[in-house]
């Protein structure tokens, strides 16, 4: 009974390590058209009222919000866009930082699988990288598709 007790602790620990590496932690979104701090406090709610996002931060000198995400619900990007566009202003750009698992191959094409994400197609993969990987991923995403430009890729 002990070694089973053991197992089933050893296999949890695994198992959420797992499940709490592969995730996107963080983006920040570039937002034009707020002139003053009224306005990025309206966007800045729009994004706290999302129930994925842990903390937002604004930087009204340089325009963008900082948030950083729970690892449930899933994210949806196109949600991030939305909080920005539903209050008149526009998307300048949105980079992220992401770990999780590599899918693919250069043939077909890289993707990043994550646990709190769907899967999001990868452009401009450099490097030597093989399916199933374990990476840290930084980028711009394009919100016309929603992939992501790689800016940084590492094994990790």
């Amino acid at each position: 009974m002990k070694k089973i007790v053991f197992i089933f602790f050893f296999l949890t620990i695994i198992f959420s390590a797992e499940y709490s590496y592969s995730q996107l932690t963080k983006a920040t979104i570039g937002v034009d058209g707020f002139t003053c701090s009224l306005c990025a406090k309206g966007v800045q709610g729009q994004f706290e009222s999302l129930d994925f996002v842990k903390s937002v931060k604004a930087d009204l000198k340089n325009t963008f919000f900082v948030l950083t995400f729970k690892s449930k619900p899933a994210i949806n990007i196109k949600d991030l866009n939305s909080a920005v566009t539903d209050g008149g202003f526009s998307v300048r750009d949105i980079s992220i930082v992401a770990k999780g698992t590599l899918k693919g191959n250069s043939t077909s094409g890289y993707w990043l699988s994550a646990s709190n994400i769907p899967d999001i197609k990868l452009i401009d993969v450099g490097g030597s990288f093989t399916d199933g990987d374990k990476i840290s991923v930084e980028g711009f995403v394009n919100l016309n598709d929603i992939s992501i430009s790689v800016t940084s890729i590492k094994k990790l």
